[in-house]
């Protein structure tokens, strides 16, 4: 059996020594790790480090708004009022609103038929400088007057500040007597004109004989 030359004190003071190196370290990092945790509670508890709820995006990016049953009120420039509601809006910072499953209505009055819009999709775009909102109605319009016209088209503008829509997708327009198709209309509420172009007109057979 082979001892080790060293006698136990010269063993203990080396331990001692190596367990002192070791300390030292530790006193050395631990101060780093003090003041590494004590930034991050300040910056924590700081507000305007934290983002708010629902705050994802950048101030400057375009955040949206989602409402469920918008209701959007106004008058034309005749006096009639109207009314835009859908099931659901999406709101931009600038006050564009795009809503789903839109309907639109536009009360009449003694010289003037009501008229009501119904739209898979529509686009509320408010007034900007002196011009006046503007509603788009995209996919299978359906506009439906007091008087009992009906017209069909995929798509409409309609400028509210002037009372003036237009139909610039092909239009079909059914009466009690006819139908009509034109590649275009446009609606002048105001002098009750409606200009189509490129009109093709089919009579019921049941109202030719009577004419």
């Amino acid at each position: 059996m082979v001892e080790d030359g060293r006698i136990p004190y010269t063993k203990n003071v080396a331990e001692l020594e190596a367990y002192s190196r070791r300390i030292a370290r530790l006193r050395r990092i631990l101060p780093v790790i003090a003041i590494f945790l004590v930034g991050l509670l300040l910056l924590a508890a700081n507000p305007d480090f934290v983002p708010k709820a629902g705050q994802d995006a950048p101030e400057g990016a375009d955040n949206r708004l989602i409402i469920d049953h918008p209701v959007l009120n106004g008058r034309g420039p005749d006096g009639r009022a109207y009314r835009l509601t859908a099931l659901q809006g999406t709101q931009k910072n600038d006050g564009t609103m795009a809503v789903r499953d839109a309907q639109m209505n536009i009360a009449g009055n003694d010289k003037k038929p009501s008229l009501s819009f119904t739209a898979n999709e529509g686009i509320f775009r408010s007034p900007i400088d002196a011009r006046g909102a503007k509603v788009e109605l995209l996919g299978d319009v359906n506009v439906t007057t007091g008087d009992g016209y009906q017209f069909l088209t995929p798509h409409i503008a309609i400028n509210l500040a002037d009372a003036i829509w237009h139909a610039k997708g092909g239009v079909r327009m059914k009466g009690q007597d006819s139908t009509l198709r034109a590649t275009r209309l446009m609606a002048d509420e105001n002098k009750a004109i409606y200009r189509f172009q490129n009109i093709r007109m089919r009579l019921s057979p049941g109202q030719q004989e009577g004419r």
